[in-house]
């Protein structure tokens, strides 16, 4: 009666419409909609209260039968009768001005990406015998995989992450052996896609041309279902929370057309610091149209709107930064990034590591390591951010690749240069391809902790590209990993180590450990870093960090350099810092668009600082001739290089022709 009406006078396009809802009213003021979980809460999002409740029970007991998840993914029934559901009410929904369906909002098999390894009920049980005995084939193999003594697989009970952590946490060295942690997770994890699967496929029958998927996905872990692989080929609407990389990930493991979108909440005074708020808000939705998005959902109808009806400070914020920003906006709405030839490498199997390693200290602890401090305390979740925004400060647009279909991305495209970021776990397979790539002609980027573990979680004694690399000797103290916890603890040192112990063939030596250890084999490069790209999110926009940032962009770049990747173009102004991003899209409408940036809202006092003299003027030089034009239409002229006036609180945008 009320939210409707308002959301058209302030200017919004389509509002939520909840399980239930009538959307007569909504079309009859022109306004669009989208279905928000057609099955309701409870399946792929469990509330606050049936999650805590499991977890208590659990922390003050440690009884394994205490870890089962309310509403089991195994219960016979269970997804195939929401699945129906899903569809009933996406059936009823439907119509003129329906723009997407969200089956889950921030859809877990815990909650969030909270960690306990439910669900142990006995359906799920069974299921994971069966997972077992298709994976191992006889009960001597699962017993060896698991270290359990058990005669048959009905009587199989995989042991509890607090059992695994009680017999690998306990010596100064890496864990030996995570296999029983790796292939629970694995089972949970392929449950969990199942199920999304099943239920989105359901609601896409009744809607095939309208998008189906999942809004408030969290960045990959261990725990949570998170293995984007697994399930997100599957949507064709996805909103990722974006932290951990996870915007960037979801760009690249989506399928073609996959409409993206991108949540916009009123910050709390951490996030503004000195900033004005509507200068915080023009520079966040400045960057939602750099990248391509469908469309942005703001949250919520109390943030923009006071009990009266006028728009609150957040509200007048989003409808000023919309409005201005209109033609960019429309024109860039649902378009598709142009990657860069650097493929960066995603390893589920790492996450799962890395989070091991990471909260080895917590001891009893580990089951409330919450997402909030896992997104600043993950090695996986840093390691992936960091590349990400060193290889888009050096003006590129990373693609990311599933380890899983490595092998066979290799065989039928070559990128220029493959990044391996702090891929701790890495399968024999992906290893043959890596080296065959290599000796092809292709260069191999790798920081630290490469291919420690297999794909299984079974250490190895070496690294499985060690020799590549021309490795030879390292340490598996866990005291010499100098990366934990998503940071690193060298110290004494303009760019630090990451791995105390480290010797290569051809390398800078240290007393400590050497760096940049790299190799030439046949026609292609490995290059080894041995630094902590997982702290490069923090060291870009920190003042006192600019000496090991330099230094680090500078050899990547030579490395990419030498791999023949270079930048489309460079962005050069006075007192410009280093992090300006340049995203080429290719439109709806075939066209080529750049989108020019300072990327720097981690940090928006930098944005505020730049801006105090309005727009700074900049020059961009491409690597060859082109046409440039504005938005509509107007030509700025022909050639390589082009001025320019870059507002830092807002971005450039051209159609560039060649």
């Amino acid at each position: 009666a009320t939210g409707a009406p308002l959301a058209k006078r302030l200017g919004f396009t389509a509002v939520q419409l909840p399980r239930g809802g009538d959307p007569a009213p909504l079309r009859a003021l022109e306004l669009g909609y989208y279905l928000d979980q057609p099955i309701g809460k409870g399946l792929l999002e469990l509330r606050d209260e049936e999650w805590i409740a499991v977890r208590t029970a659990y922390e003050s007991t440690r009884d394994p039968a205490k870890l089962v998840r309310p509403n089991c993914f195994a219960a016979p029934g269970t997804v195939a009768e929401a699945a129906l559901e899903a569809a009933a009410e996406t059936r009823r929904a439907a119509g003129p001005g329906l723009r997407f369906v969200a089956v889950a909002d921030e859809p877990s098999t815990t909650r969030h990406d909270g960690p306990l390894d439910t669900c142990r009920c006995g359906h799920c049980l069974a299921a994971f015998r069966t997972f077992l005995a298709a994976r191992v084939g006889s009960v001597d193999a699962a017993n060896e995989l698991l270290g359990t003594t058990f005669r048959n697989f009905a009587d199989v009970v995989p042991p509890t992450v607090d059992q695994i952590r009680r017999r690998e946490l306990g010596d100064n060295a890496l864990p030996r052996d995570l296999r029983a942690y790796g292939l629970w997770l694995e089972f949970v994890d392929s449950q969990y896609a199942a199920a999304v699967r099943t239920i989105v496929q359901a609601a896409q029958r009744e809607v095939p041309t309208t998008p189906v998927g999942l809004t408030g996905t969290q960045a990959p872990a261990a725990f949570g279902g998170t293995d984007y692989a697994r399930w997100l080929p599957a949507l064709t609407l996805v909103e990722p929370y974006d932290y951990g990389g996870a915007g960037a990930l979801v760009q690249s493991l989506a399928a073609p057309g996959t409409h993206r979108y991108a949540t916009l909440a009123a910050p709390d005074e951490s996030q503004l610091g000195n900033v004005p708020l509507r200068a915080f808000v023009q520079a966040r939705v400045a960057a939602m149209a750099c990248s391509g998005l469908a469309g942005v959902v703001v949250w919520n109808d109390t943030a923009v709107a006071a009990k009266d009806g006028a728009p609150t400070p957040f509200g007048g914020a989003v409808q000023a930064a919309l409005q201005g920003l209109e033609r960019e906006l429309d024109a860039c709405a649902g378009a598709t990034p142009m990657p860069s030839s650097v493929w960066l490498l995603e390893s589920q199997p790492s996450v799962r590591a890395w989070w091991m390693l990471d909260s080895a200290q917590d001891g009893m602890t580990w089951v409330r390591r919450l997402p909030s401090y896992e997104a600043l305390h993950s090695t996986s979740q840093n390691a992936r951010l960091g590349w990400v925004r060193l290889l888009q400060d050096l003006g590129l647009q990373p693609q990311f690749v599933d380890a899983g279909a490595l092998p066979e991305r290799l065989l039928r495209l070559r990128p220029r240069c493959l990044v391996l970021p702090a891929t701790l776990a890495l399968s024999d397979r992906a290893a043959q391809a890596i080296e065959a790539y290599v000796r092809q002609g292709g260069v191999v980027l790798a920081d630290h902790a490469t291919g420690l573990y297999d794909e299984t979680l079974r250490r190895r004694e070496a690294g499985v590209l060690d020799a590549m690399f021309g490795i030879t000797a390292r340490s598996l103290l866990l005291a010499d990993q100098r990366v934990r916890e998503g940071a690193c603890t060298s110290t004494g040192r303009a760019l630090p180590f990451a791995e105390q112990g480290l010797r290569g063939e051809l390398g800078e030596r240290g007393d400590l450990a050497d760096t940049h250890v790299e190799r030439t084999i046949e026609r292609g490069r490995a290059v080894y870093l041995n630094f902590p790209v997982v702290a490069y999110p923090s060291w870009r926009l920190d003042p006192k960090a600019i000496e090991p940032a330099h230094e680090l962009r500078k050899r990547v770049r030579s490395v990419l350099h030498a791999a023949g990747v270079e930048p489309e173009c460079e962005v050069r102004g006075a007192g410009l810092p280093t992090c300006i991003e340049r995203s080429f899209l290719k439109l709806r409408d075939g066209r080529i668009v750049l989108a020019v940036r300072v990327a720097a809202m981690e940090t928006p006092s930098i944005l505020q600082q730049l801006a105090k003299d309005g727009p700074r003027a900049v020059q961009i030089e491409f690597l060859r001739p082109v046409t440039l034009r504005r938005l509509d239409g107007e030509v700025v002229g022909q050639g390589t290089t082009f001025a320019a006036r870059l507002d830092p609180l807002r971005a450039l945008f051209f159609e560039v022709a060649r």
